[in-house]
C-alpha cells in the first residue's frame, strides 16, 4: 500500500482509515478483522465500525459467521460506482446551476448580493 495510493483513494471521499482498510482488503482478498487492523495500520478500537460503515458505502462486503470474514468490492465495480455517483452529481449540480439564471423566478438579485465574494 502506497501512500500516494491512499491519498487518490481519499480524494474519492474515503476517509484515511477507510483507504487503508480498502488497500489492505484488495491485497488480502478476505480476511478478519484482526487480520485487516494488523495489515492496515488501524488501531482494532476502530476497525469494526470503520469496516460496517464501509459496508453501507458499498465498499467492502460482510460475510456473517464465526469469524465474521470481510471482502472488499472489486476495483472495477468500486470505481465504476463512483465513476456513476460523480456523473449523477455533477449532471444535478448544472441543472441546479442553470436553474439560477436571471430567467429563474427563483432567483433575484437581492440573492446574487448575497452570494457576492
Amino acid at each position: 500500500m502506497t501512500l500516494k495510493l491512499i491519498q487518490n483513494l481519499q480524494k474519492l471521499g474515503f476517509t484515511g482509515n477507510e483507504a487503508k482498510i480498502y488497500s489492505a482488503l484488495v491485497y488480502l482478498k478476505q480476511a478478519r478483522a484482526s487480520e485487516i487492523a494488523e495489515n492496515a495500520g488501524v488501531p482494532r478500537a476502530k476497525i469494526y465500525g470503520t469496516l460496517r460503515g464501509m459496508e453501507k458505502k458499498g465498499y467492502v462486503r460482510i460475510i456473517e459467521g464465526e469469524p465474521t470474514i470481510f471482502c472488499c468490492v472489486q476495483p472495477e465495480e468500486l470505481i465504476f460506482r463512483i465513476k456513476a455517483d460523480f456523473m449523477l452529481s455533477l449532471n444535478e449540480t448544472v441543472n441546479e446551476i442553470n436553474a439560477l439564471s436571471p430567467a429563474s423566478n427563483s432567483f433575484s438579485p437581492r440573492n446574487i448580493q448575497k452570494l457576492k465574494c
